[in-house]
């Protein structure tokens, strides 16, 4: 039962899984931003092509 104890208590003040789950949850926030503003630029710059694209003979 001791060694139950002590085992718990030492996961208990590891941090390396909190440090990997919170570099998972960063990662999904960052791309998140880059794909809502990849598909709002990306329409915009398609309608520049489109525009430029008519101009040329």
């Amino acid at each position: 039962m001791l060694k139950l104890y002590v085992m718990m208590k030492t996961m208990a003040r590891d941090e390396s899984g909190a440090t990997i789950v919170e570099y998972g949850v960063a990662l999904t926030i960052v791309t998140a931003i880059a794909v809502g503003t990849l598909s709002a630029l990306g329409a915009d710059v398609s309608g520049q092509f489109t525009a430029a694209e008519t101009r040329i003979p």
